[in-house]
């Protein structure tokens, strides 16, 4: 049976929060309880945050800030993620909120690509639904000849033959 982890700071109450430090190849773990965690807090590291790609690179969405939808602070019905949030940090808090602020993403991705729709390249090669099933039909009938199972080899031609309309 798994034993449960108890507070470093007070001792009394079960661990329910976990930091880990590396400084110089050192490594520190702290586990703390809710009420130890309130009272001291975790210790953010005095490094900049590389971890939002907008911050080192810079923001796409920048120039809607003054768009009249961010004044108007549009909210997701479903989560309450805010459109203003959206712009901050290019990030959506759940599926539904890509209708929610389609007035906001739109404008967006036309500024970020060429458009707002796919455009990509389609197949080189496109079967019909009838031409999919004879190539599978033909798969089949070549792994049986391989086996040989001319018996089933027969049937799978048969198929084909009554599939492409032949007699």
């Amino acid at each position: 049976m798994i034993q449960q982890r108890m507070c470093d700071e007070c001792g009394k109450r079960p661990a329910v929060y976990y930091m880990k430090n590396v400084i110089n190849g050192v490594t520190s773990e702290r586990y703390l309880c809710e009420e130890c965690k309130k009272k001291h807090g975790f210790i953010k590291p005095s490094m900049p945050d590389f971890g939002n790609l907008f911050s080192a690179f810079g923001n796409p969405l920048a120039a809607l800030y003054d768009a009249p939808v961010k004044k108007s602070r549009i909210k997701c019905p479903t989560c309450g993620y805010g459109s203003d949030e959206y712009l901050e940090t290019g990030f959506l808090g759940c599926p539904d909120c890509y209708k929610a602020f389609e007035s906001v993403i739109y404008p967006a991705l036309g500024k970020m690509q060429k458009d707002v729709k796919h455009v990509g390249k389609s197949p080189k090669e496109f079967y019909s639904p009838e031409e999919a099933k004879y190539n599978e039909l033909l798969r089949k009938r070549d792994e049986a000849v391989a086996r040989e199972d001319f018996r089933l080899a027969a049937q799978l031609t048969e198929e084909m033959r009554a599939l492409k309309g032949g007699a």
